[in-house]
């Protein structure tokens, strides 16, 4: 095995100041050993559990080797080529755009990712009148995966955009005209990590992600489809017809009981444009 830097060299006339470091070189030592292991004669779940042991180990020695390291590791480090730090270039790009409203969106080529805001009366959702957080983010896919252009990619954000409009214009208690959004074309697929971005940074109460108030982006779950209870969004906002068939089971919770459950999921999570970005941590229910 070759010779290793001073701190674990005994050659060197380095003595361990504890067991911890002889340890580590013995551990150094036997991994020269380990490399002739024949991993085909490792059963597949044996195999998968040693995997999973071998990564938590590496994680480990990876924190060691940084310990050990007397030059620090940068803070943050912005790499352009991460898919990561694209969706994010992507979604912050889609936050820059103007607002339009959301009544009389015309229709045009691409696809891409889009956002909805509120600013109206409704009193479940007064903590982000005016704040330019999201009541719903969602992205669309390109109607060929391989499109190269907005055209190509077909009209799929502004039909999207559209339905959006109609079934907000049917709810009762809802005014299309409180409503606005804006929007980005996307290079063909992007549009879903960035759609990801923006949820873990704004959780969206409308977003079935967050298990606050889903339903919205549903295109009709009429009973003599399929058997399914009626959403907590069209609970809350009566109106889409398919909705209360007969036959549609009611939502286990009251209208009540969810304007409760947004307002509280919004105390904790309302942000505006300016606010922490937390597109790091992964959204859940409030």
């Amino acid at each position: 095995m070759p010779e290793r830097d001073s701190y674990l060299s005994p050659s060197k006339g380095f003595r361990p100041p504890d067991e911890n470091l002889v340890l580590l070189r013995q551990l150094l030592e036997s991994l020269a050993v380990l490399k002739d292991i024949d991993a085909r004669s490792v059963s597949g779940v044996r195999a998968r559990r040693l995997c999973t042991e071998i990564q938590e180990a590496i994680d480990h020695l990876r924190v060691l080797r940084s310990g050990l390291d007397p030059i620090r590791q940068p803070k943050r480090v912005f790499d352009p080529s991460s898919a990561k730090q694209l969706a994010r270039l992507i979604a912050d790009a889609m936050l820059q755009q103007p607002l339009e409203p959301l009544d009389g969106v015309e229709r045009f080529y691409g696809s891409g990712v889009y956002a909805l805001y509120y600013d109206g009366p409704f009193k479940a959702y007064q903590l982000i009148k005016g704040a330019e957080h999201p009541i719903y983010v969602g992205e669309v896919d390109p109607a060929d995966p391989d499109a190269g252009t907005a055209e190509e990619q077909g009209t799929g954000l502004s039909r999207r955009l559209r339905e959006h409009a109609k079934s907000i214009s049917r709810a009762e208690n809802l005014d299309i005209r409180d409503f606005s959004y804006r929007c980005i074309v996307v290079k063909s697929a992007w549009q879903m990590m960035a759609e990801q971005i923006l949820i873990r940074r704004f959780r969206p109460v409308w977003n079935k992600e967050m298990r606050i108030c889903p339903g919205f982006g549903k295109h009709g779950d009429d009973p003599e489809t399929r058997a399914n209870k009626r959403s907590a969004w069209d609970t809350l906002h009566l109106g889409r017809n398919w909705a209360t068939k007969d036959g549609n089971k009611p939502n286990s919770r009251t209208s009540e009981q969810i304007s409760a459950r947004i307002r509280g999921h919004l105390a904790q999570y309302t942000v505006s444009l300016g606010s922490e970005d937390t597109s790091n941590k992964d959204p859940g229910p409030s």
